[in-house]
C-alpha cells in the first residue's frame, strides 16, 4: 500500500498520479495547526485554502480515488505533518511513501528528514506546476558572471515556442515593460471583478474556536473568492475574455476607489 502526501497548494486535478485509480493508493490531505501558526496568516488565506483542499478531496474521493482528510478538529489529527504521516503509516501498513516537491523551503527540509527517518521506501515526484524543473534555473546560470531573468525568459520562450517567430519574438519585440507602467485614465473605469457568494462561517467558526491568531477580516456570509476547480476555470476564463486586453498597459496601476483592476 502506497501513502500519497498532497500539500494545500498542490490541488491540480491535471497531476499524473490522478490518470490512474487504484485501491492500492491512499492519498492524505490535513489542515495542521504547523501550517496556520508558523507564521500570522491574513483569514481569508487559511479559510481559501481549507475550502478549497477540501473540495479538491471531495472531488476525488468521487472519482473513485482513496482519501484520507485530516480536518483541523479532527481527534486523530496532532497538528503536525510527520506526526500525522507517521501514524498513517502505521495504521494502514504503508510500505511507500511518496509526496510532491513543495514549493517551500521550510517544508522541502522538513520532509526530506522525514524520509531519511523512514524504515520503508519513499520518493519525491514533479508537481507538475511548471514547465521548468527544480534545478532548470541553476543549471541555466551556471558558470555565468550575472544573473538576468530576461536572459532566462528569452530561452524558455524559444524552448517553448511561445509568442515565437523561428528564433525572433513573434511581435519583433522581446517585452513590452516600458509600456506597461501607464496610470489609469481619469474617469476610467475597469471592468467589474468576478466574484462569488458563499457563507464559510463554518471555517470561519473552526479558526476562532481553535483560536489561531489572523490578521485582516472577513464577510464569513459572502466570501468572493474562488475556491473549486469549476470557479477558478470561470475566473480564467472571465480574466482571458474581460481583463487580458488591458493587463498589460495597467499591470501596475493601483487607484484607491477601485480594489479590482484588470489583474488575473
Amino acid at each position: 500500500m502506497t501513502l500519497r502526501l498532497l500539500l494545500g497548494d498542490q490541488l491540480n486535478h491535471e497531476h499524473s498520479w490522478f490518470d490512474t485509480v487504484s485501491d492500492d493508493v491512499i492519498y492524505v490531505m490535513m489542515e495542521m495547526r504547523q501550517e496556520t501558526d508558523y507564521v500570522n496568516h491574513h483569514i481569508q488565506k487559511i479559510v481559501a485554502f481549507f475550502a478549497a483542499m477540501r473540495s479538491f478531496s471531495e472531488e476525488k474521493t468521487d472519482l473513485g480515488h482513496k482519501f484520507v482528510y485530516l480536518k483541523l478538529d479532527d481527534e486523530r489529527n496532532t497538528q503536525s505533518l510527520t506526526q500525522n504521516i507517521s501514524w498513517l503509516i502505521q495504521e494502514n501498513e504503508i510500505t511507500k511513501f511518496e509526496y510532491q516537491l513543495p514549493d517551500e523551503y521550510r517544508l522541502d527540509e522538513q520532509l526530506k528528514r522525514f524520509c531519511e527517518s523512514l524504515e520503508i521506501e519513499s520518493s519525491a515526484v514533479d508537481s507538475e506546476h511548471f514547465l521548468t524543473k527544480r534545478d532548470h534555473i541553476a543549471t541555466f546560470f551556471a558558470g555565468k558572471k550575472t544573473m538576468v531573468m530576461e536572459n532566462f525568459y528569452r530561452s524558455m520562450r524559444k524552448e517553448y515556442n511561445i509568442l515565437m517567430d523561428g528564433d525572433e519574438p513573434a511581435t519583433g519585440q522581446w517585452n513590452f515593460d516600458a509600456e506597461n507602467r501607464k496610470k489609469l485614465p481619469k474617469g476610467h473605469v475597469p471592468a467589474k471583478p468576478l466574484s462569488f457568494e458563499k457563507d464559510v462561517s463554518e471555517l470561519t467558526n473552526l479558526i476562532r474556536n481553535h483560536e489561531i491568531k489572523t490578521i485582516g477580516n472577513i464577510d464569513e456570509k459572502d466570501f468572493i473568492w474562488a475556491t473549486t476547480r469549476k470557479e477558478s476555470l470561470e475566473l480564467l476564463d472571465f480574466f482571458v475574455n474581460e481583463c487580458l486586453e488591458n493587463f498589460g498597459t495597467f499591470e501596475d496601476s493601483m487607484a484607491v476607489e477601485h480594489w479590482s483592476i484588470y489583474h488575473s
